[in-house]
């Protein structure tokens, strides 16, 4: 890897919230069972965005709750502040005004690059898989960051790809060399690996096929309804709102329940 790649490849952990500090402190990843009944919390959350001649308030007073088991979705349009509060959620930056709490904790007390780490994990719609990696490269990267043992890891990462459908014979292919659909499993599946009950996604079927689509949301409601995870979906599609536990809707920065 060339020191130009190396910078790219730095800038994109950067990016989906697996942080060079993370790595050296995070220890092994969480047992599902400690993690069992544990909730998100917000408190009449607000967030304003501020720059040398303005500022302008993305979120205000938002108030909702979270558990395992469960998938949420969060529609409304764009610049409603729904992509603001989910980068929150992922621990991206913290509320200007209000709480929220992680498992009891509020957020500005806890580390939140172990929090990224260890509890949760983002998927994305571009997917942001690494590019100079395999397909089991990506999945195992997470469990390398926490010094997990490589037999461990590379054993662990095919368990993750066979959970989320993909046929071993693309393990060794590189991401540009496989469908949509299928890299949105691989984002799925690295994102379980980091070993987290929390998956936050960021309109994870908007570059995919109906068909697609529709594996993409099975496997969501699947992974929350038979594995336990909270499952936090921000969405345009109504499709995706549909097969959703509870629906809140965003509008304005603030945030009512629709439904559940």
């Amino acid at each position: 890897m060339n020191p130009l790649q190396l910078n790219e490849f730095k800038a994109q952990m950067k990016e989906i919230g697996l942080g060079e500090r993370g790595g050296a402190s995070v220890g092994t990843t969480i047992n599902k069972e400690e993690n069992k009944g544990k909730m998100i919390k917000a408190e009449k959350v607000g967030y304003i965005y501020r720059s040398k001649y303005q500022q302008t308030k993305a979120l205000s007073e938002v108030s909702c709750s979270f558990e395992q088991g469960k998938v949420y979705a969060i529609t409304g349009k764009s610049g409603s502040g729904k992509s603001t509060f989910l980068s929150l959620l992922a621990g991206l930056d913290v509320p200007t005004e209000g709480n929220l709490y992680i498992d009891g904790k509020d957020i500005r007390e806890i580390d939140r690059d172990a929090y990224r780490m260890k509890q949760a994990s983002v998927i994305y719609q571009a997917f942001h898989l690494f590019p100079l990696l395999t397909v089991l490269e990506n999945v195992m990267f997470p469990m390398q960051l926490q010094h997990m043992p490589k037999k461990e890891t590379k054993e662990r990462a095919q368990e993750f790809l066979q959970k989320v459908g993909l046929p071993d014979t693309l393990y060794r292919k590189m991401p540009n060399m496989i469908s949509g659909g299928e890299q949105q499993r691989v984002a799925i599946a690295r994102a379980m690996a980091a070993g987290g009950q929390i998956l936050l996604a960021d309109e994870p079927t908007g570059n995919l096929d109906s068909q697609n689509e529709r594996v993409i949301v099975e496997l969501l409601c699947k992974l929350a309804h038979e594995e336990n995870y909270a499952v936090i979906v921000v969405t345009h599609n109504e499709k995706v709102a549909e097969a959703a536990d509870v629906v809140y809707g965003m509008s304005d920065g603030v945030l009512e329940a629709v439904r559940g």
